[in-house]
Order: C-alpha cells, then sequence, then structure tokens
C-alpha cells in the first residue's frame, strides 16, 4: 500500500515539474483580410500583387507585435521592422479567400505558427549575417515599392498620367511582385532546406522582373549546391550586373570558381565581397578554403579565425580552422575545433570526414573510420569512395 502510494506521489511530482513544459509551446493563427481598390491601370494581376503584399504587411505587423510583448523575442532586442522582416523569411501565408469584381481585389489570408520554434528560427536567422541582411534589404524594398505605386497612382488619378507613367507603375507592381517570390524562394531555400521548390520561386522572381539581382543571386547558390558550377558561374555574373554590390553574388561567384579549382579568381571575388560587406563570415569561410587549396595555411587560419569572430555558432568557420591547424602540425587544436563543428552541426559531414582523415594521420584508426563511415551515411560522397577503396561497409 505503502508503495503504491508512493508511486502516485512520484507520478503527481513529474507531471507537476513537465506540465508547464507544455504551456510554453503555443499555435496561433493570425487572420487578415485587404480590399484593393483598383485604379484605371490596374488589371487583375496588378490588383492582386498590390492586395497580397498589404495583406502580408498587415499579417506581418500583428504577428510582430505579438512576439514582442508575449515572448523571448522582446530579448533579442529587436525594433518591430526587424522583428517584421525576420518573420518574414521563416514564415509561410496561407490565403484563405479572395475575389475580384473588376473593381476591387478582396484577400483574406492567415499566418498559422508554433511560437517556440518561431521564436528559435528567428533567432536563427538573425545570427546569420547574411540572411538577416538580405531579410531587412527585401523589406525595405517591398516599403519602397509600396510608396513608388501609391505616389504613380496618386499622379494618375489627378490627371497627371501618361504612358511613360503607366509605365513606371506596371514596373513598380511587377517588382513587388517579384521581390515577394524571391523573399518565397528565400525561405523555402533556408528554412524548409527545398532547393527544388526554392528554384521555382526564383525562376519566377526573375520572370516577372528581369533586374532582380538576389533572385539570379539565389539561383546561383542553389546551382552550387547541385554541383552544377558553370550554371551558378552564369547565374552570379547576371546578379552582378543587375546589382554590383550585392556581395552574396561575388560570394557564389567565389564557391563556383572553387569547385571548378581556379582558386585565384575564388579569393578574387570573395575579396569583392569582403570590400562590399566586412561581416560576410561565410566569405571568410570560403576565402579560407581557397587559401588551404593553395597551401597557404596561415592565411587559411587567419581567415577561419575572423570567421569565427563574427560568428561563433557557424560550423564551417571551425571546419575550417580545424583543417589549417591540421595542415600545420597543431593536431590538438584541429581535433578540438572539428569537434566544435559536430557540435554545432550533428549532421554536418565534412566535419566527420576531416576529422577521420586528422584522427587516421594521429594513428586512431578505429575512431577514424567510425568517423569515415558517420560521414558516408549522412551522404559524403567523398566519404563513401575511401571506404569503398577499404573494402569498409558503411
Amino acid at each position: 500500500m505503502k508503495a503504491n502510494m508512493m508511486r502516485i506521489i512520484i507520478v503527481s511530482f513529474l507531471l507537476i515539474i513537465l506540465i508547464p513544459n507544455f504551456s510554453f509551446a503555443e499555435t496561433k493563427t493570425f487572420i487578415k483580410e485587404y480590399n484593393y481598390q483598383a485604379s484605371e491601370v490596374d488589371s487583375k494581376l496588378t490588383s492582386r500583387s498590390v492586395a497580397l503584399a498589404q495583406v502580408k504587411r498587415l499579417l506581418l505587423e500583428e504577428l510582430g507585435t505579438y512576439l514582442i510583448s508575449e515572448s523571448t523575442v522582446k530579448n533579442f532586442e529587436l525594433t518591430k521592422d526587424q522583428v517584421s522582416s525576420l518573420t518574414a523569411g521563416v514564415v509561410m501565408t496561407v490565403i484563405i479567400d479572395e475575389k475580384w469584381d473588376g473593381k476591387t481585389y478582396y484577400l483574406k489570408a492567415k499566418i498559422t505558427t508554433d511560437t517556440d520554434d518561431l521564436v528559435k528560427s528567428i533567432d536563427n536567422v538573425r545570427k546569420n549575417h547574411e540572411q538577416n541582411k538580405s531579410l531587412e534589404e527585401v523589406r525595405a524594398k517591398t516599403e519602397e515599392a509600396l510608396k513608388r505605386i501609391e505616389t504613380l497612382r496618386k499622379e494618375m488619378e489627378a490627371g497627371k498620367g501618361s504612358k511613360a507613367g503607366e509605365e513606371k507603375y506596371t514596373k513598380a507592381v511587377n517588382e513587388l511582385s517579384s521581390i515577394d517570390w524571391f523573399r518565397k524562394g528565400l525561405a523555402l531555400k533556408n528554412i524548409e532546406k527545398n532547393n527544388a521548390e526554392a528554384m521555382k520561386a526564383f525562376d519566377k522572381a526573375i520572370e516577372v522582373d528581369r533586374e532582380n539581382a538576389k533572385a539570379y543571386a539565389g539561383r546561383a547558390a542553389i546551382y552550387n549546391d547541385w554541383g552544377q558550377h558553370q550554371k551558378a558561374l552564369k547565374e552570379s555574373e547576371l546578379a552582378i550586373k543587375h546589382d554590383p554590390k550585392l556581395a552574396w553574388g561575388y560570394n557564389n561567384l567565389g564557391w563556383a570558381h572553387i569547385r571548378l579549382s581556379h582558386h585565384q579568381l575564388a579569393i578574387e571575388n570573395f575579396n569583392r565581397a569582403l570590400e562590399l560587406d566586412s561581416k560576410y563570415a561565410r566569405a571568410y569561410v570560403n576565402r579560407s578554403w581557397a587559401y588551404f587549396n593553395m597551401k597557404e595555411y596561415n592565411k587559411a587560419l587567419d581567415d577561419a579565425n575572423k570567421a569565427i569572430d563574427l560568428a561563433p555558432g557557424l560550423a564551417q568557420g571551425y571546419l575550417r580552422k580545424g583543417r589549417a591547424l591540421a595542415s600545420l602540425g597543431d593536431v590538438k587544436n584541429a581535433l578540438n575545433n572539428l569537434n566544435k563543428a559536430i557540435e554545432l552541426d550533428p549532421d554536418f559531414s565534412w566535419a566527420f570526414l576531416h576529422r577521420g582523415h586528422v584522427l587516421l594521420k594521429n594513428g586512431e584508426t578505429q575512431p577514424a573510420m567510425e568517423d569515415f563511415k558517420k560521414a558516408a551515411k549522412l551522404g559524403n560522397e567523398e566519404a563513401r569512395a575511401f571506404l569503398r577503396k577499404k573494402g569498409v561497409q558503411w
């Protein structure tokens, strides 16, 4: 009897401890409606583009206000605009209803999100300088396009319109739609990890606006992921052509050159990316690899350290540092950094692969083989080729 009572007490105690933990997770749905009154120059398509941008804007503003007041986002010391731009990159808007009667375009849309997961995603993106900067630029361009559309609309309603004005209006609306497709592509690539769908979104962004430099850069990044580096070169060059100050474009171009063994050209492009954005940690990471491939290990180490200083949570920085240290003969610290890379990203196959090589050179054959197997299981083809050569299954 006493034993049963003790079990009941223990179970009750555990429930008291555990239940509050579940209370923090909450799924919230935000719904907004928007009616866009079309002007004489508006079509169904342009009316929908503006209505969609406005309803998303209202949703993101309400969601941002909620997050700042109700969650740990307030501890991030972000403005409401910053929260809105970050949130736009990690949530999807769903259209509930839409109607067009030739004069008014009506849209009803919603965002449904788990607030705990959303806060974690926002935290991850805000720490990623590249994504954070890109999303903030997208928000600013959206606001700029909406203001330009409203100004042109008023001019035409006041009888100041012209054929050139109508063309400017259509161009501004197309730019607004293109920005939205790019933002969708960015979320699909970085958050959903769905390159195939992200590519479709970037394609659509370019179809609507041939001058969308970021969309070309997005396509280049995906082509690099797919190992299609010649295509990545072409898309990167188009990105830079349309925006010569786009650091992301130069970084993608440099990465494609690395994979094609054009290491000096790669370094020149990473240099340009860093001239444009001195806080671009991934450009330092990538330039570190280029220097490593040219056997300039001290320069590779310097760049890896700069990347880590700028982004302590970026696993690639520790991978590059570990490889440079290993080549400079500092095996102990090399392993420490490779361990850190794996700690930050337990699915980082390249960190397992290179830790395996360092362990093998250090005479630690058994743990080295375990690392090669882990890398192979994670899909690393270099690790698989190494194991096949040794006749080892993974």
